[in-house]
Parts: C-alpha cells; structure tokens; sequence
C-alpha cells in the first residue's frame, strides 16, 4: 500500500500545469525519495515553458516509511536537487531554483518564484526526522497493522 503511489507527484503537476490555464501556476510539495523516481518530467515542464512552483522536501529519505518501519533502506542517496534545474535548461530553459535552510530563505525564495515567469523551484531542507503528529499516528497504525499475522479464511 505505502509504496503504491510513490513517484506520482511530479507527473501530476506536469499533467495539471498542461491542463491548466495560461493565469494558473500549479504549486506542488514533493518529498525527495518520489522525487527521484520521475525527476526527468521537470525538464518536459521547462521544455513546455510551464509555471509551476515545486517545492521538493529535502529531508534525505522515505520519512513517511521510517514512521511505519524503519531501516536502511529508508536513507536514499542525497542530490544536489537544486542544482538539477540548471542541467534541465540547457541551452535555452528559463527554470528558476534555489535552496533554502531557513524561513527567512523560504519567504524571500517565494517572493521570487511568485515573479518569475517560468517553472520555479526551491529545495527546502529540512530535518530527517520532522513529520506532523498525524503521520506518527498514521505510522503507528500501519506498522500495527503490518505486524498482524494472516487471518485464516
């Protein structure tokens, strides 16, 4: 079940940036460990010269997953996520990235993004272990429920 969806972020905002009006900029929050699976899209968006304003969570791994069980196979190998936008232009893109540590970084970043006419985007680093009280929930029951043995039918 947790890994039924993973990747599908950047490929939506793709498919809702095409599909939305000329006005409209797709805003999209991806972790890191899906961003990985489908990066390659954010050069068709510049491609297109589509606007949308990613967000890629930075915490270097599957959070969501340590939360249900966690080992190594959680920790993923850390890009320079940034720095990628400058390899999707090439020659001729207008993307927009930057990386943020702080949320004085993060306000002057979005005011930026806010004003560029291009795909905007900004790499938000933030701690491995940062999650909302639900998503420890969330985990706690997963992890319970994986655990159960199989019921007999």
């Amino acid at each position: 079940m947790q890994y039924g969806s993973i990747g599908w972020s950047v490929g939506a905002t793709l498919g809702y940036a095409l599909g939305s009006s000329s006005q409209a900029r797709v805003i999209s929050l991806i972790g890191d460990g899906s961003f990985q699976l489908t990066a390659q899209e954010v050069s068709t968006m510049i491609r297109y010269g589509l606007r949308p304003i990613i967000f890629l969570i930075n915490n270097r791994g599957y959070t969501i997953e340590v939360e249900i069980h966690d080992g190594p196979y959680n920790n993923i190998q850390n890009w320079k996520y940034a720095e990628l936008i400058n390899v999707f232009n090439a020659e001729d893109g207008n993307g927009w990235s930057t990386r943020v540590t702080s949320e004085g970084e993060l306000d002057k970043a979005i005011k930026k993004a806010l004003s560029h006419n291009g795909l905007s985007f900004i790499e938000v680093m933030i701690d491995r272990d940062d999650c909302s009280k639900e998503l420890l929930e969330w985990g706690s029951h997963v992890a319970a429920n994986n655990s159960r043995p199989p019921r007999n039918l």
